[in-house]
């Protein structure tokens, strides 16, 4: 729809249509002129998810995208009045799940630090400072926040704001708490500010512990053995504990379908349809949840499934909760 008088109302600067996005938040830049409209909705796949009152000719803001193709629908009111919207699309790829793993041949990708990009200078810093290069020792994240102002500590970044939502979750990694995104992302590639490939060679420079002890392991998880850390993990913050991409039962079986009914646990040694996966008590972690973590290691072990317990068999591992 266009506005009356067959002029646009909304420009998007960022992103073009038909983009393919890594990652489940993506920064939005609209322009308008200024007193032009009073109020603009956003929805995303026919689900409102953002209302703005615009003061400005630009408006930036960030919406959650899920895996596959996202329709976003961009309308600006005046005084209640839809007078102009603009559509596009975007391809939120994900390597977890394998209908989401290749973008559909017309999305393609766009490196929004590859182009110089004028409108967005006029309020944003888009290079970086010291300050997004903190010292890379997991052990002074914490200490960091403790002793400075988290405000003060976020704001100090270039990054922080166009970036800010991605550690509005409850568990946030070392680097990204403390807005030290260049321990991470390279300034000097080409496109800027990409990370290195794979995953570990990047998060083993911290986790130097974890890559020595997994890769000494006789079994080793696939994303684990090819470096694809992120396949499981988000590089910034997560509504999970270890930075998981959901919940532990949800992860695994996002690639293990097969296995989410129990029924692999006992097939071979009784009678039954399934022995429970999630939904109740651990019985070795008090206080835990049973999930595919209470007999696996999803990173690495010496065991033969990648057992987290000492069995040297299958009906030696049941037998650490089924002592009867």
């Amino acid at each position: 729809m266009s506005a009356e008088g067959g002029r646009s109302v909304l420009t998007v600067n960022y992103p073009p249509d038909r983009t393919v996005m890594e990652l489940d938040l993506l920064s939005v830049s609209l322009g308008l002129p200024q007193g032009s409209a009073d109020m603009i909705k956003v929805r995303v796949n026919d689900e409102e998810r953002i209302s703005i009152v615009p003061d400005s000719g630009f408006e930036c803001f960030t919406v959650r995208l899920s895996p596959g193709v996202n329709a976003i629908d961009v309308t600006a009111f005046k005084k209640g009045r839809e007078i102009d919207s603009v559509e596009f699309s975007v391809f939120r790829r994900s390597d977890l799940e394998a209908a989401y793993q290749k973008a559909p041949a017309d999305f393609q990708k766009d490196y929004f630090h590859s182009k110089k990009r004028k409108e967005c200078a006029e309020c944003h810093v888009l290079v970086p400072t010291d300050a997004d290069k903190k010292p890379v020792n997991p052990a002074s994240f914490k200490a960091a926040l403790q002793e400075g102002d988290k405000q003060a500590i976020a704001s100090s970044s270039t990054c922080y704001s166009c970036h800010s939502k991605i550690t509005s979750y409850p568990y946030v990694h070392g680097p990204a708490s403390v807005w030290s995104c260049l321990s991470c992302h390279d300034a000097e590639t080409e496109p800027m500010y990409m990370v290195k490939k794979p995953d570990a060679e990047v998060c083993f420079s911290c986790h130097v512990e974890q890559g020595r002890d997994w890769g000494a392991k006789k079994f080793i998880h696939g994303p684990v053995n090819t470096g694809k850390c992120a396949i499981c993990h988000s590089p910034h913050a997560s509504d999970n504990p270890f930075n998981l991409l959901k919940p532990t039962w949800f992860l695994c079986t996002s690639c293990h379908q097969k296995n989410a009914s129990g029924r692999h646990i006992i097939a071979g040694y009784v009678y039954g349809d399934s022995h429970p996966t999630r939904g109740k008590p651990d019985p070795l972690r008090n206080g835990k949840e049973l999930t595919c973590a209470s007999c696996h290691n999803p990173h690495a072990s010496d065991y033969p499934r990648l057992w987290a317990l000492s069995a040297g068999s299958a009906f030696e591992l049941c037998q650490m909760c089924h002592q009867k």
